[in-house]
């Protein structure tokens, strides 16, 4: 075996004396083998809720779409849905994160667009800056780097779809938080 698994108990470990105890081990799940994971997974009323706060998202996104004649709900919207709802507390999800890390997509690409930088080619040099502004700016979030490749790829009219996009990050936000106060739970987690 190329890659022998760790001895379990010192009878296992020649030359040591002390043992190791297996279950304080994190255990890993292998696609090829089905070991067990050590991340355990969420209760089914976390799973249930996250599925369908998910739902009402996008259903608000597409509601406020058909009330305006606009189209505001995107790919990377949708992505930010799932961030926001399946991990209510994780740095990504919070509204600074998404609010910010979407802005400062749009302000990057428009002025990369402004600059003559077009199609894939700017696209890549625009969510490389992108990426590196919001690290800086501690507004990380991933889907903002698909607002940039969506921007840079169909180059939109900045006075529509600014405000389409950031209409849209503060309902799906404002979503959340109704959620997690119907379910007596804290979100944001944070604002700043």
């Amino acid at each position: 075996m190329l890659f022998p698994s760790a001895p379990q108990t010192a009878a296992e470990a020649p030359g040591t004396t002390e043992t190791v105890d297996a279950s304080a081990r994190p255990r890993k799940r292998s696609l090829l083998r089905g070991r067990t994971s050590a991340q355990p997974r969420p209760p089914r009323s976390t799973v249930a809720a996250s599925a369908v706060t998910t739902s009402a998202g996008l259903a608000v996104l597409v509601a406020a779409g058909t009330l305006m004649h606009q189209t505001v709900l995107v790919p990377p919207l949708a992505a930010t849905t799932a961030i926001v709802t399946a991990t209510p507390d994780s740095p990504l999800a919070q509204p600074r994160q998404v609010l910010g890390g979407h802005m400062l997509s749009c302000l990057v690409c428009f002025a990369a667009l402004a600059l003559g930088f077009h199609g894939p080619w700017g696209a890549v040099v625009a969510c490389g800056v992108a990426c590196a502004l919001v690290l800086v700016l501690r507004a990380a979030h991933p889907p903002a780097l698909a607002t940039a490749v969506m921007i840079m790829l169909t180059d939109p009219s900045p006075g529509r779809f600014v405000p389409l996009l950031a209409a849209g990050a503060v309902l799906l936000v404002v979503v959340q938080m109704v959620s997690a106060r119907l379910r007596r739970e804290i979100y944001p987690v944070s604002w700043w």
